[in-house]
């Protein structure tokens, strides 16, 4: 049963559903039935109403005339989820050269550090919370709250797609390293490179989720009766 503590329990149910349908155990197609979800997760309709308006929102579900049912995501979807996330957040770090407070560098420097304990131990899901605090903390650096509102907006996708992609890392410490360096560009105030090295670190985590949900989509077994394309 969910608990009722804050977050709502829309949003915690819909956190349950969106890691479901990030790595498709609910899988596209899937009919979304709102008593069925109630009777499942223990809760009234009204949390499920809640849950699934924000997963349509994020475009993981779409409604028709039935009801609700499971879009999922495509590699397309990576694509264009990236191409955003490189469009502020490029916009942000540059921000960041000039903005940024020592407090706000410590704090930089501490989450790294955590990031590669993380690497050290192996352990995906500490690594990927530490690696979302990161990103966070550049916007807040970057002092624009639009596009730290954009962000806030996305964050929950990127933080399921994040985990799912972590966990299929070989080696974590490389990852570390790329966001060390690029806290280091901040201080430096090399603005150029910044912006370079965060179009390639984002480039290099699209490409690895993208790789991640086309490893899930292929390993899915053909419905009977369908021949694989």
């Amino acid at each position: 049963m969910l608990t009722s503590k804050r977050p709502a329990l829309g949003d915690q149910l819909a956190g349950v559903m969106r890691e479901q349908i990030v790595r498709r155990v609910l899988r596209p197609g899937t009919h979304l039935v709102e008593d069925s979800l109630a009777a499942q997760y223990d809760v009234s309709r009204g949390p499920v109403r809640d849950a699934l308006r924000l997963l349509e929102a994020q475009g993981l579900v779409e409604s028709r005339r039935r009801g609700f049912f499971v879009v999922g995501l495509t590699r397309r979807d990576i694509e264009d989820l990236y191409e955003l996330r490189e469009a502020i957040e490029v916009v942000a770090v540059t921000r960041a050269v000039r903005l940024a407070t020592p407090e706000q560098i410590a704090s930089g420097r501490t989450i790294v550090a955590e990031m590669v304990a993380a690497a050290d131990r192996s352990h995906a899901r500490d690594f990927a919370q530490a690696d979302l605090r990161f990103h966070a903390l550049l916007y807040a650096m970057g002092g624009n709250r639009r596009l730290a509102d954009v962000w806030e907006d996305y964050e929950p996708l990127i933080a399921s797609l994040m985990r799912l992609t972590v966990e299929e890392d070989v080696d974590l410490h490389p990852s570390a390293h790329d966001h060390g360096r690029l806290l280091e560009l901040i201080v430096a105030g090399q603005a150029d490179l910044l912006a370079a090295a965060m179009r390639a670190h984002l480039r290099g985590a699209r490409d690895r989720m993208g790789h991640a949900v086309l490893a899930m989509i292929e390993a899915e077994p053909v419905p009977t009766g369908q021949a694989a394309s």
